[in-house]
C-alpha cells in the first residue's frame, strides 16, 4: 500500500491546476463544448483503469471535476499526484 502524503507533500508535489481539498485533489476542467467534456472524461476513466487507481468523476455543462484521493490508505498518496499529472497531460489533447 502506497504511504499517505502529509500536506506539505502535496502542495510541493501537486500537478498544476489542482487544489488540496482534505484528503482529496481536485481539478475543475473547462472545455468550450458539453461533448468535449464528455470525450474527456472518456478518455480520463481508460487512464485511470490502466493505472488501476479510479477518481470521483463529474461531468457539468462545459466543465468536468476530477477527484482524486486513495480510499485504502484513507488519503492523498504518490499514486494520485502521478494519476493528477497523467490527467493534465491527457487534457493537452483538447486545447
Amino acid at each position: 500500500m502506497s504511504e499517505v502524503l502529509s500536506a506539505e507533500e502535496v502542495e510541493e508535489k501537486l500537478s498544476v491546476g489542482w487544489n488540496h481539498e482534505d484528503d482529496k485533489i481536485v481539478r475543475v476542467y473547462e472545455f468550450d463544448e458539453y461533448l468535449d467534456g464528455v470525450a474527456f472524461a472518456a478518455d480520463v476513466g481508460e487512464v485511470a483503469q490502466e493505472e488501476f487507481h479510479h477518481p470521483s468523476i463529474e461531468i457539468r455543462y462545459k466543465e468536468v471535476e476530477v477527484r482524486l484521493t486513495t480510499h485504502e490508505a484513507d488519503g492523498i498518496t504518490a499514486k494520485d499526484i502521478r494519476l493528477s499529472a497523467l490527467f493534465n497531460d491527457e487534457r493537452k489533447t483538447y486545447q
